[in-house]
């Protein structure tokens, strides 16, 4: 017979921690280091071991980490004056600038039934 893993609930861990069970239950979610059925959440030492290591503070200072760290792609945006960039905004949509070409009228034909 197989032994069932240890667990433990989002109300044991949030008393223990001192934390929130509300705010725990969110980042247990958003990192996804939870087992959920329904309105049920367990957490196995792996996903305790997960949650204390997203909350755990970054130690470094450094702004090459921190950028590095915020999903920022390095790439710097092209360079716009803001008199380009205000025209650009300004500048009236095509549709606006011409008058619209008139359709042609066409003939009219009656769709109702001749009567005898």
């Amino acid at each position: 017979m197989t032994t069932l893993p240890e667990t433990t609930t989002p109300e044991a861990l949030a008393k223990h921690l001192g934390w929130s069970e509300k705010r725990l239950r969110s980042l247990a979610r958003r990192i996804g280091a939870c087992r959920e059925l329904g309105n049920r959440m367990l957490f196995l030492p792996d996903d305790v071991a997960a949650i204390m290591e997203a909350t755990k503070p970054c130690p470094s200072k450094s702004i090459a980490v921190r950028e590095a760290l915020s999903g920022n792609t390095g790439a710097h945006l092209p360079e716009i004056d803001s008199v380009d960039l205000l025209a650009h905004l300004t500048r009236k949509p095509r549709r606006e600038l011409r008058p619209r070409s008139k359709t042609n009228s066409g003939v009219v034909v009656s769709m109702e039934k001749r009567r005898r």
